[in-house]
């Protein structure tokens, strides 16, 4: 540090700081008059250490802690400033004559008006600790004489801003060295227009109370352009005096504010594809959906690809990651330079194409599709995509933003509607169809508040009882104008829209609540959904239906189908686990349908195997049938899970399963379902004591 008042009037520094620091500092300190050797000030670690008072020290000299030996020592080292600016080691007395080794570091300093020397003590009696003390102390040093928090600056207006103090971090920042800018200014250092805004900073500094605090970009003296963040104080006058200083505290942020930079286009860019993001693509189809003309109209694409998720499980992540790194390439080398290409998240890929000069976004669409049917090269496997595309244009089906966005969106799911691997332009009736939809979700709300929906219960039968072992609930809806619904016309809009998250809710509660009323050996199958799996609250729900309604926890039989692990196994296998451990029986459902049931067998131990009725149907006359039932068979042994086979229609399908060694069965031939009335008669009926004996066969 170099400061021109040490050849003139002393800067006035206040000293709060300064005793605030030394007492509560954990080093032991002093300040000593060099004259007298007399203690002028002692902190509190220096009285905890030697365990003197501080009445005591107000008696004592420096030369009363040493023993005799090292006084004159001392005497000396103190005449020829020998211990100022470097470490000592000397040996110290307690206050009960415990002798200490310890380093002390001395540093000339005014202190109330008088020439003192600061002394700082290091105990070494544990060396570890002592190391740390050092650089700590050197540390504290540094901040206490020096007066550097950060970078620092003192400008004497009086004096035509002349700098009087400046520290070697403003040196690092405005690419000088100390010596070299005391006791200059603004005027003979700086360019004329840095000067300028120097200048009127200080003049507003001048004007305010408090702290004037910005940020600003310089030219150092090399022409190097910096960002500083600054603050500007006036510091206060002693008796009265005119205020003339300002402390100037300045930290370079040029590498922050790059780095902030480049994270604003990370946030603007796909970080595993580079292509614009979602947030990008915002912006920029907006900006486009206004500016578009009949004579320069633009057209928007959504471009989806076809059952992304069967790669990303039957290959992995990495896998699914290099492919959509090379759809993304591969969509960028069709489009030309002004259009956009983003990937929105997932699979999902937007195109924004400028149409001007005749061009036409079917054949560009048709180039992408073809683009896409090329093989991927995937770790050297070749694999094969096809893609959806929705398409709408700007002015003629929106001239918002949003608007274009909801029409793309409703070409795009009209696209996959019609068999994927395709592309639909936007046209009215699909919008008809949305708000169909939309309509079925408010009478799907309507339904739920008004108590329209039942269950009905199909029967299931142990196949070697012949006992009823219980019942699954199968959800109707009892529309008061078109009247019994089937399942297939409304789950998939409840399941879309989230509904089939409360629908699902009333169904299991409905069917414990139904369940309890029966004999203790029946069970109830409940079907939950992927959409209910992705319900945080799914356990809670679970756990209060067989609570709420007294149900037995091993009575009620959860399905599910392999989709559920398809969408998040981290999530599902945990929450199937802790179900289980309610005492839950889980069941998997349409078993042999999916890409890899077998996997599934291996992560979680399923209660029950139910065979798709798809494999039933042939066990007749499909020889590939027939082994896939006799492979479940064994598969359910060797895993202790009872295995159960749907759609049983026939007499002789029934003695083939029963052959083949199932346990259980369910089909029209033993049972449609039936409302819970007539199905609670069946029940009665069964267990009453006056009633023919029960023999497994066809119903009606």
């Amino acid at each position: 540090m170099v400061s021109a008042l040490r050849a003139s009037a002393r800067l006035p520094v206040q000293t709060d700081d300064f005793r605030m620091l030394f007492q509560t500092h954990p080093s032991p300190m002093w300040i000593y008059d060099p004259l007298t050797y007399r203690f002028l000030i002692v902190n509190d670690a220096a009285v905890a250490l030697y365990g003197y008072s501080r009445r005591a020290y107000e008696r004592m000299t420096v030369l009363d802690i040493r023993p005799p030996s090292e006084r004159r020592r001392m005497i000396e080292a103190v005449t020829l400033r020998s211990d100022v600016d470097r470490a000592e080691r000397w040996t110290h007395l307690k206050a009960d004559g415990t002798a200490l080794d310890v380093l002390t570091y001395g540093r000339e300093l005014q202190f109330e008006g008088r020439q003192a020397i600061l002394a700082i003590v290091q105990d070494r009696t544990e060396v570890n600790a002592a190391r740390q003390q050092v650089s700590e102390t050197q540390t504290l040093l540094d901040s206490i004489i020096e007066n550097l928090p950060v970078a620092v600056f003192v400008k004497d207006m009086d004096e035509d801003g002349r700098y009087v103090l400046f520290n070697a971090a403003c040196g690092g920042i405005f690419g000088t060295t100390p010596e070299e800018i005391a006791g200059g200014t603004d005027r003979t250092m700086f360019p004329a227009r840095q000067m300028e805004l120097f200048r009127e900073q200080d003049q507003r500094a001048l004007e305010m109370d408090g702290t004037l605090s910005f940020e600003e970009t310089i030219e150092d003296l090399s022409g190097t352009r910096r960002i500083l963040r600054t603050a500007k104080r006036v510091l206060p006058a002693r008796n009265g005096e005119r205020l003339r200083y300002i402390l100037g505290i300045s930290q370079d942020v040029t590498e922050e504010r790059e780095s902030e930079a480049r994270f604003a286009f990370m946030a603007m860019h796909d970080a595993l594809t580079g292509l614009a993001n979602r947030a990008y693509f915002s912006d920029h189809i907006r900006r486009a959906a206004l500016l578009a003309t009949e004579e320069a109209p633009v057209a928007l694409l959504y471009l989806d690809i076809d059952h992304f998720k069967t790669i990303n499980d039957s290959k992995g992540h990495a896998a699914g990651d290099a492919l959509l790194c090379q759809v993304g390439d591969r969509l960028l080398s069709i489009v030309r330079q002004g259009d956009l290409v983003a990937r929105l998240g997932g699979d999902e890929f937007a195109i924004v194409l400028q149409l001007q000069d005749g061009r036409s976004a079917e054949d560009v669409a048709d180039r992408l599709l073809a683009a896409l049917r090329v093989p991927f090269d995937l770790d050297g496997i070749a694999e094969h995509v096809t893609c959806s595309i929705g398409i709408a244009r700007a002015p003629e089906h929106s001239t918002d933003d949003d608007g274009l966005m909801r029409d793309a969106d409703l070409a795009l799911y009209a696209a996959k509607e019609g068999g994927r691997s395709t592309f639909r332009i936007y046209r009215p009736e699909m919008r008809l169809e949305a708000e169909r939809r939309h309509e079925m979700k408010l009478a799907l709300h309507h339904a739920l508040e008004e108590g329209q929906f039942e269950l009905y219960y199909q029967p299931i039968y142990r196949i070697d009882g012949p006992d009823l072992a219980g019942f699954e609930a199968l959800i109707r809806w009892n529309h008061p104008e078109q009247g019994l619904v089937a399942p297939l016309d409304f789950i998939p809009v409840a399941e879309e829209t989230g509904l089939i998250v409360p629908i699902g809710e009333w169904a299991l509660n409905e069917a414990c609540r139904t369940a309890a009323r029966w004999p203790a050996h029946l069970r109830i199958a409940v079907n939950l959904s992927v959409s209910q799996f992705r319900d945080a609250g799914l356990l809670d729900t679970v756990r209060r239906a067989i609570e709420s309604n007294g149900l037995a926890p091993e009575r009620l039989e959860i399905e599910i189908t392999e989709s559920v692990f398809l969408t998040d196994v981290g999530q599902s296998l945990p929450l199937l686990r802790a179900m289980k451990a309610l005492g839950l029986r889980i069941a998997i459902d349409d078993f042999g349908t999916g890409y890899s049931s077998l996997s599934y067998l291996r992560s979680f131990a399923f209660d029950k195997i139910k065979l798709d009725q798809s494999f039933v149907s042939g066990i007749e006359t499909d020889a590939g049938s027939l082994a896939i039932i006799r492979a479940v068979v064994g598969i359910g042994s060797g895993f202790n899970a009872t295995t159960l086979a749907e759609g049983v229609e026939t007499e002789e399908q029934l003695q083939a399963l029963r052959r083949e060694g199932f346990a259980e069965v369910q089909g029209y031939l033993l049972g449609r379902p039936r409302p819970v009335g007539d199905t609670e008669a069946m029940i009665a009926a069964l267990t009453d004591p006056q009633s023919a004996p029960f023999r497994l066969r066809a119903t009606t």
